[in-house]
């Protein structure tokens, strides 16, 4: 029943964040070693997601505040999410792996509309 509560207020995975979101897992956040190889990477995912859609100027930059336009990098970025996804999904529940495959598909999605 909890892990349902915690679901509820937590943003979707790779959506774009907003302030209090950033400000919330920084309060809790962990060590990376304290990770397991799988969390890593899974959190890795998360990471390219959001430069991802930051390179595609649909977010402001995390570090600069500004929206800017680098498909190069988003290309980058989305490139890097499939790679680490592919070793990762044969080792997910269904329900995440569903969920990471739909945001996979939405990234590049955005691209190429971005990209034309």
């Amino acid at each position: 029943m909890q892990d349902e509560q915690d679901r509820e207020t937590q943003p979707e995975e790779g959506t774009p964040p907003d302030g209090s979101a950033a400000e919330e897992a920084s309060r809790s956040a962990v060590p990376i070693g304290a990770l397991g190889t799988r969390e890593v990477l899974v959190s890795l995912l998360g990471v390219m997601a959001a430069k991802a859609w930051e390179g595609m100027g649909l977010v402001a930059s995390m570090t600069t505040g500004k929206v800017e336009k680098d498909l190069e990098s988003a290309r980058l970025a989305i490139d890097a999410y499939a790679a680490v996804f592919e070793v990762l999904r044969s080792r997910l529940e269904d329900a995440p792996r569903r969920e990471m495959e739909t945001l996979l598909t939405n990234l590049r999605l955005n691209f190429v509309e971005k990209s034309s």
